[in-house]
């Protein structure tokens, strides 16, 4: 009898520690650091693009992920890779710099790209009519991009690219003609990424002014390794 209630409290006694586990982690992420471990995503480490719902906003994204990577060794990723924006406002909030995202000391993590707190850098062939926030201003040679000025801070090499940045010359409706063919093939993000190699493969003029000559040459390397669908076009 008396060991039977021994077991016994040894089971609620288990149960109570487990308990008091959990009211610690649910307390202190109710202070916020939940929170912190997944707004510090962006520190400088990664650069978030939001290609807006339109041909010309994805070809333009990925064209500069193309560039960044391989021109400046920079980790770009599109947000929409898991979110579709449909509110202009959802996208001016997401440039917003919170202290926690410039704060070292807190413990980073990666929220995910469909995480609601999911930070934004750069947009191309923007077209909405609403305020942007103070820390993002316009394209300097092409008033359709939105930049952060944490990219002006933290990759001033890619902010350079950026006020550069012309796509008035480059043939859209070639390149849309592209997009629509490349998705019969493939998925929506390789058939983008082929966009891009075919429009650097055949527009050199066009984009060439926009980087330096060390990502000129490293970008011509890489091209000419590419065999995938944009490689073997005969236009």
């Amino acid at each position: 009898m008396f060991t039977g209630n021994i077991k016994y409290i040894k089971y609620i006694f288990s149960f109570l520690i487990v308990f008091f586990l959990l009211s610690i982690a649910c307390t202190a992420e109710g202070q916020g650091v939940g929170r912190a471990h997944q707004s510090t995503e962006f520190r400088g480490e990664q650069i978030r693009s939001a290609s807006l719902d339109t041909k010309n906003s994805m070809i333009q994204t990925a064209i500069f992920q193309y560039i960044g990577k391989f021109g400046y060794e920079k980790n770009i990723k599109d947000v929409n890779g898991r979110i579709q924006f449909s509110d202009p406002a959802d996208i001016v909030r997401r440039f917003t710099v919170t202290e926690e995202d410039i704060d070292k000391s807190l413990e980073r993590g990666d929220a995910g790209m469909g995480s609601s707190n999911s930070r934004i850098h750069v947009v191309f062939a923007w077209e909405g009519e609403i305020d942007l926030p103070a820390n993002a201003k316009l394209g300097a040679a092409d008033s359709t991009i939105v930049i952060s000025d944490d990219i002006v801070r933290d990759h001033p090499e890619l902010a350079v690219v950026l006020n550069k940045w012309d796509f008035s010359k480059a043939p859209l409706e070639k390149l849309e003609q592209k997009a629509r063919q490349f998705r019969e093939a493939a998925d929506r993000w390789i058939a983008y990424n082929e966009v891009a190699i075919y429009f650097l493969l055949r527009n050199e003029n066009v984009w060439s002014p926009w980087v330096s000559v060390d990502a000129k040459a490293k970008i011509d390397v890489e091209l000419a390794r590419e065999q995938g669908l944009a490689a073997q076009q005969k236009d």
